[in-house]
């Protein structure tokens, strides 16, 4: 049944605990309709609450006001409170060069995180299933990938949760059909245009002619493989630390002779670590990239290298450096401190103290929406372990009082912080999000709601 595997699937993933409010994200389709009628058949055996949330992506135009009056009609008769929000997908792609697959998502995700934190829910779930899992692993072969792309879709990442990741859509089909609801149908789901469409209409199939349990095996192998990445991901965070003398924002330095004597695959993935690291993600990078550098490290005589993205690679001696190039005259800064809350960590790079206290009382009429060298902040949000960073290429966060998240530099740049001065600047982190750009900007996650139970006073002294 159903119910019973999602169950399985929340206890053994722990997607969720007791008190929780889930975010559900229900577009109309069979699957969102199974998550939520799912979820709403088992919240009481697993204490959690539910709230839903819909989009309209402004694509599908008639069909997409359909989609909304199905979606309201599932939340009248569950009892679920309904978010709704649209947004011109269309125009945002176009806007920012982008697919109208790959901004959907952008767009999609944006609204669930501000949804969740403006009802103060602590997860969202959507509704990817096995066979999502088992497509996007054929997609990710065919464009070429590594182990860490073939370990497909997880079954949970910060907020997000994926209760049917382990449920086949023949078993979702035959949920919704014995409940007898009619789910919407989305024909973009049909068009031969879209790589995944592609994938689930025609290569599987065919693949079924040589192993009718296809989906099955490739389920096992994401499996298997996600494991393997597991322990090599924790192997090449522990050679990186080894081979590491030198940690600047836009800069790292590698000793050659170390990094050489590890096996070649952990050479490999120290290095695209060390790359994602400065640049703040690995686009535009390729297998041949790394290879490329790797194979410079035999060179004796000083060397360089122009790559994607404005990273630059240069050979010195015994050292290596990759960086990401710097406007002159501006000193970098790196530092990093590990805190528990409350306590206090002295910031000698910047010569400034962070300070992290308990709030017991505070007054929910009056949250705060505005940044000084104080600021309170959710504690559910964040939770009792911080770091305390300089920041890095690629940082992005979501501004207070904003929708959707917007890049670090870009928000120097707005509120006119001098070049010279942002190195200076202390960011708050918690579980990989940024909570507080130090006495610039909070995070829109992190901040204070009427269902905010505990708070964390943040000064920086």
């Amino acid at each position: 049944m159903l119910k019973d595997k999602i169950i399985e699937t929340v206890r053994e993933y722990n997607l969720y605990e007791p008190g929780d409010l889930v975010l559900v994200a229900v577009s109309g389709g069979a699957d969102s309709t199974a998550l939520l009628y799912a979820l709403s058949a088992c919240k009481k055996e697993l204490g959690i609450k539910l709230h839903v949330a819909h989009l309209n992506h402004m694509i599908r135009k008639r069909e997409a006001d359909l989609d909304l009056r199905y979606v309201q009609s599932l939340c009248d008769n569950l009892k679920v409170p309904l978010t709704v929000e649209a947004m011109d997908v269309p125009f945002y792609a176009k806007e920012n060069k982008l697919g109208i697959e790959l901004a959907a998502r952008q767009v999609r995700y944006d609204f669930f995180e501000r949804a969740a934190n403006h009802i103060g829910a602590n997860k969202i779930a959507v509704g990817h299933t096995a066979d999502d899992n088992v497509e996007t692993f054929l997609m990710r072969l065919l464009r070429g990938s590594g182990i860490k792309g073939l370990c497909g879709i997880p079954p949970k990442r910060d907020k997000i949760t994926r209760p049917l990741i382990k449920v086949w859509r023949k078993e979702i089909e035959n949920y919704v059909g014995a409940l007898k609801l009619v789910p919407r149908r989305d024909y973009t789901n049909y068009e031969s245009k879209f790589l995944r469409n592609r994938v689930r209409m025609k290569l599987i199939p065919q693949l079924k002619l040589y192993n009718i349990n296809i989906r099955e095996i490739i389920l096992q192998t994401i499996l298997l493989l996600t494991e393997d990445n597991q322990y090599l991901d924790a192997r090449a965070e522990e050679a990186l630390l080894e081979v590491l003398f030198s940690a600047d924002v836009g800069q790292i330095g590698l000793w050659v002779k170390k990094l050489k004597t590890l096996d070649y695959s952990i050479q490999r993935l120290v290095i695209r670590k060390v790359i994602d690291k400065v640049k703040g993600d690995l686009k535009d990078f390729s297998y041949k990239h790394i290879h490329d550098i790797l194979t410079s490290l035999s060179r004796t005589d000083k060397w360089e290298m122009h790559l994607p993205s404005g990273i630059y690679v240069f050979g010195k001696h015994d050292k290596l450096f990759i960086s990401k190039r710097k406007p002159e005259g501006v000193k970098e800064i790196y530092f990093r401190y590990k805190m528990k809350v409350p306590g206090e960590v002295h910031i000698k790079e910047v010569g400034k103290r962070l300070r992290a206290s308990l709030v017991e009382e505070f007054n929910k009429d009056k949250l705060v929406s505005h940044d000084s060298t104080s600021v309170i902040v959710d504690y559910d949000s964040v939770g009792q372990d911080i770091v305390i960073r300089s920041k890095e290429e690629g940082d992005r966060f979501y501004p207070l009082g904003m929708k959707g998240s917007k890049k670090l530099q870009d928000l120097y740049v707005d509120e006119k912080i001098p070049a010279n001065q942002r190195p200076n600047i202390p960011i708050v982190e918690s579980n990989d999000k940024i909570v507080w750009v130090g006495g610039v900007r909070l995070d829109e996650r992190v901040k204070l709601t009427e269902y905010s139970k505990k708070a964390i006073k943040l000064e920086l002294v």
